[in-house]
Order: C-alpha cells, then sequence, then structure tokens
C-alpha cells in the first residue's frame, strides 16, 4: 500500500496526522539523548563520590571486613 493509496483511502488530514506523531515521537526521542546522557554522568559523579567519602569515613579494618562480609 502506497502513500497515495493511504491518502485515497482514509483523506490528506489522517496521513497529516499520522506524520506529525510520528515526528513528535522522533522529536521526543532525539531529545531524550542528551538528558540521558547527563544522568548517566550525574551517576557516575555521584558514584565515585561515594566511594570517596566512604573510603574517607571508614575505619582503617574495612578491608577485614569486606573479606568477611560473605560470611
Amino acid at each position: 500500500m502506497s502513500v497515495f493509496d493511504v491518502m485515497h483511502h482514509h483523506g490528506p488530514w489522517r496521513l497529516a496526522g499520522f506524520a506529525a506523531a510520528l515526528t513528535v515521537f522522533l522529536m521526543l526521542h532525539l531529545i531524550r539523548w542528551p538528558v540521558a546522557l547527563v544522568a548517566r554522568l550525574l551517576l557516575a559523579a555521584q558514584t565515585g563520590l561515594d566511594q570517596r567519602l566512604t573510603n574517607a569515613i571508614s575505619p582503617d579494618n574495612a578491608e577485614h571486613v569486606r573479606r568477611t562480609a560473605h560470611v
């Protein structure tokens, strides 16, 4: 079924509505990429900061606790 068949069967307004919906979907998807990238960068920064704070605050015997935590 071609575009002309769809336009003849459903009318030009339905075809324009479908094109608009597809354009909106693609634009929202393209807007999501930078937001997802920023979220991943913030997660990486927060994880690194968490690890540094934990290492600075925890006592020196934390390695012994970490090795025996599975018991």
